[in-house]
């Protein structure tokens, strides 16, 4: 059995005990968008205004403390954590500082940990399975697996989660789930810890239990430093220090006891039986009704606090730390263990490896929803077969052109459009995690998009199979064995260009609302150039190459191939006034498709196909990039 015996000297030697962490004068701004309605909102045409979220703080923090970064809600705590770790996408000015010296984005993610307020997971993994997910992509890949899994069982034993390794995190209570996140930080022996919101949604227990573990795990060495919202009675007093926020501005640094005879020197003195967290989170809030007011009393306590003996100290401190000698800062910063050789980042083919695992996993977890999709497609295709059983049995008339060009008409729409929607779930549910983990250093764009298409092509191979192969045989289609083949090749491959085309929209839009919206003008143009309701052979120039953006076309005309070549008689009507189509090639005619181009619609589709995916891949590299995570 393991125990807290073993160690890791590899790991254990990224642990720094002599850190500073220093922040100065940071402010930060950020762009949103004004709501014109939701016509300007789909074209992004809505105003934009800039909001200043925190305006010069300054602060610090050595190894071994536990600070508490507290303030009403809309005060900039989250965005003050994520700008000093410097996990916060956009443009901040101030200056974040390590024992004296400038610490880079790549600088900070390599020596600390983040845990999210939101923890975001994809929830049908085990603890242990997603920790060795983690482990894999967060560790040095030179980690054998076994000492990697050491690790693991160690940490999980240690924080109190030995005994549910087996369960999928989506049966996990709050504090279980806050304290795998933690267990996945410490994987890498973090000197810094970041955590935003750690005991949000739990009990005073739970959060208890929560905030006790962050002590110990700074009484190791480290620096860790939280937000907090509303704090149960006597959580505060686990805290090192508090720093106080109100409106973007520092409004008290230093111990809750130092904090509480700050207040009384301004005669804002907590009642006796009050929490004391409470009482300064309230002092320090904007009262709906009163928000000219109670800008005033944070404007002039955080005044007061610049003024106090406690902001000079913090200010002395601060310049101290700034002007460290060079000879006092940690080996982090050599030029060596900062070179690529010192930390070995998972492989694209490892990345892409776990990544299409996790994914894989996801889906056989939640195969109920699957099974029901590929029931549903059937019994639709049930459906659609039985009115055309054995339509081919019997001697074709005029009005048999119609009803077998609707059996193959409804054959690819229905393909086309339930592999399509299947999949704008994709991005918008896991877009979160995705930046997250990206953010992170955890894996690249490139990885994660391919393990996605991976693990759809099956099942956009497989299900559309089975479908032709049903219909196929009831309606009773022409061509035998080698017919078959011809006729089910082009609806899976418009099951496959259908699915790449629903991940584009999935990745280009932030819901399915959206996505399935802006798809409804593309299915109608689609159909609208697939030969049923416009003569392909007569269309005016200017609007004659749509068609090659339709897969409903390519698709249509590869199927309509496979059929009307084999039929060489169609009767026609006893009325010598009505128009005849006497054969199956005379139908091709009529609907504007050529007797050669199966081929040319097969790779059509295949195109439709490339540029989809990487349509799709740019967009999540794109908005992996741009938009900001926290």
């Amino acid at each position: 059995m393991m125990t807290r015996s073993l160690g890791y000297p590899t790991l254990q030697s990224n642990i720094r005990k002599d850190l500073c962490l220093t922040w100065r004068n940071i402010s930060y701004t950020v762009e949103r968008k004004v709501n014109g309605g939701s016509l300007r909102a789909i074209f992004g045409l809505q105003h934009t205004e800039f909001i200043r979220l925190l305006n010069g703080v300054s602060g610090i923090v050595n190894s071994g403390m536990l600070m508490a970064i507290m303030g009403p809600s809309g005060a900039g705590k989250t965005t003050l954590l994520a700008t000093i770790s410097r996990r916060v996408k956009g443009e901040a000015t101030g200056d974040v500082l390590l024992n004296g010296k400038p610490i880079d984005t790549d600088q900070m993610i390599r020596i600390s940990g983040f845990v999210p307020q939101m923890d975001l997971a994809i929830e049908s993994l085990t603890i242990l399975e997603h920790m060795e997910f983690m482990a894999c992509m967060k560790m040095d890949r030179r980690l054998r697996a076994n000492v990697r899994r050491q690790r693991i069982m160690v940490l999980l034993g240690e924080l109190g989660l030995g005994k549910c390794i087996t369960t999928k995190l989506s049966a996990l209570s709050g504090g279980e789930r806050k304290r795998v996140t933690l267990a996945v930080q410490l994987l890498t022996e973090p000197s810094i810890l970041f955590c935003d919101e750690p005991t949000t949604g739990l009990d005073s227990y739970g959060a208890m239990t929560v905030v006790k573990t962050l002590r110990d795990v700074a009484a190791s060495g480290r620096i860790v430093i939280c937000t907090l919202h509303q704090p149960a009675s006597g959580l505060l007093d686990i805290f090192h220090e508090v720093l106080l926020l109100s409106s973007g501005r520092v409004a008290f640094q230093g111990s809750s006891i130092d904090a509480m005879k700050f207040f009384d020197s301004l005669d804002l003195r907590c009642p006796p039986t009050f929490n004391s967290a409470e009482f300064f989170v309230s002092q320090l809030s904007i009262v709906r009704g009163r928000e000219a007011e109670s800008y005033r009393k944070v404007n002039w306590i955080c005044d007061q606090y610049e003024k106090s003996k406690h902001s000079q100290k913090m200010s002395k401190l601060i310049d101290y730390s700034c002007f460290m000698d060079s000879g006092e800062l940690p080996a982090i910063f050599s030029q060596i263990s900062l070179s690529p050789k010192d930390f070995k980042k998972a492989r694209t083919l490892t990345q892409l490896r776990w990544l299409t695992w996790r994914t894989y996993v996801d889906y056989k977890r939640n195969s109920a929803s699957l099974l029901l999709r590929f029931t549903t497609y059937m019994f639709i295709g049930l459906l659609i077969a039985l009115p055309y059983m054995n339509i081919t049995g019997q001697a074709l008339n005029q009005g048999g052109i119609q009803n077998m060009q609707g059996l193959l008409y409804l054959v690819v729409v229905e393909t086309v459009f339930t592999f399509n929607y299947a999949v704008f779930y994709t991005f918008p549910r896991e877009l979160p995690l995705l930046l997250r983990d990206i953010a992170s250093g955890l894996y690249d764009p490139t990885p994660y998009y391919m393990s996605k298409v991976i693990v759809l092509i099956p099942g956009a191979i497989i299900q559309p199979l089975l479908y032709a192969a049903f219909i196929f045989a009831i309606t009773g289609l022409k061509g035998g064995l080698l017919g078959f083949v011809y006729f089910a090749l082009p609806v899976v491959v418009c099951a496959v260009s259908a699915s790449a085309l629903g991940l584009f929209l999935s990745a280009s839009f932030q819901s399915v609302n959206t996505a399935s919206l802006f798809s409804v003008p593309l299915d109608f143009l689609g159909l609208m150039f697939c030969g049923i309701y416009l003569h392909l052979g007569y269309l005016a120039p200017g609007i004659a190459w749509l068609k090659y953006l339709s897969q409903f076309y390519y698709g249509l005309e590869a199927v309509s191939l496979t059929q009307w070549p084999l039929i060489d008689h169609i009767n026609c009507s006893p009325d010598p006034e009505e128009p005849c189509v006497s054969s199956g090639r005379e139908v091709l005619e009529k609907y504007g498709y050529s007797p050669n181009h199966y081929t040319m619609d097969i790779i059509g589709l295949l195109v439709i196909f490339g540029i989809c995916h990487f349509a799709g891949f740019l967009v999540i590299r794109h908005r992996s990039r741009k938009e900001p995570v926290y």
